[in-house]
C-alpha cells in the first residue's frame, strides 16, 4: 500500500527551508548594514543544511511522481512544485559550496516561481483542497518569493564589491523577497499542520 503521510512532512520541510533562508539572509544583510562585508561563512555555513533539506524534498517529490499516493491530480499539484523545490535548494547548496555565482540559480528560482503561480491559480480554480484560500496563498507567496529570488541572486552576487551608496531598489526587492518567502513559509506550515489529523487517520 502506497504510504501517503510524507505529504505533511514534506510541507514542513520546505517551511523549515524558508524560515531557514529567511534567517540567514537577515544575519547577512545586518553585517553588511555595519559596514561588514565579508558574509561569506553566513552562506558556506547554510549550504550544508540547505543541502539536506533539498535531498529529502526532492527525494519526496519525486517519489510521489512515481507512485502516486494522493488521491488523483493532487499528486501533480504537490508534487511537481516539490521537485522544482529541491531542485533549487540543491542548486544553491551546489553553487555556495563551489563558489559559483548564484545568478544562474536566481534564473531557475525565477522560472519555477512562475510555474508555481500557474500551480496555485489551477488549484485555487478547480477548488482542491479543504483549504482552496491558504493553498492560493501559500504558492502564490512562494512564486512571488521565487520572482525575486532572480534580483536577490544579482544582489547577493555583487553586494562584497558594492560602494556605500547602494541603489534603494535592491533594497526594496531584498525587503519583498524577505516578506513573500515569510508569507510562504507560514502557510506552508499551516497547511501542513491542517494535513496532519487526516493523514493520522489514514495509515497504511
Amino acid at each position: 500500500m502506497a504510504f501517503i503521510d510524507n505529504l505533511a512532512f514534506s510541507l514542513f520541510a520546505i517551511s523549515m527551508a524558508g524560515f531557514l533562508l529567511l534567517y540567514v539572509i537577515s544575519s547577512m544583510y545586518f553585517v553588511y548594514k555595519k559596514k561588514r562585508k565579508d558574509f561569506t561563512d553566513y552562506l558556506d555555513s547554510l549550504s550544508i543544511p540547505m543541502a539536506i533539506l533539498g535531498s529529502f524534498i526532492l527525494i519526496t517529490g519525486l517519489w510521489g511522481q512515481f507512485t502516486w499516493p494522493l488521491p488523483g491530480s493532487y499528486n501533480i499539484l504537490f508534487y511537481d512544485p516539490l521537485v522544482a523545490f529541491g531542485i533549487i535548494l540543491l542548486s544553491f547548496s551546489a553553487a555556495i559550496r563551489f563558489k559559483a555565482r548564484l545568478e544562474y540559480v536566481g534564473v531557475l528560482s525565477l522560472m519555477s516561481g512562475l510555474m508555481v503561480i500557474v500551480y496555485g491559480i489551477e488549484g485555487y480554480g478547480i477548488g482542491l483542497t479543504s483549504a482552496p484560500i491558504a493553498l492560493f496563498g501559500m504558492y502564490f507567496f512562494y512564486g512571488a518569493a521565487g520572482i525575486l529570488g532572480y534580483p536577490v541572486s544579482l544582489i547577493v552576487d555583487r553586494l562584497p564589491g558594492l560602494q556605500k551608496n547602494v541603489w534603494i531598489g535592491w533594497e526594496v526587492l531584498l525587503i519583498l523577497f524577505w516578506l513573500a518567502l515569510l508569507g510562504a513559509s507560514i502557510l506552508a506550515a499551516v497547511v501542513a499542520g491542517a494535513a496532519i489529523p487526516a493523514h493520522l487517520l489514514t495509515p497504511p
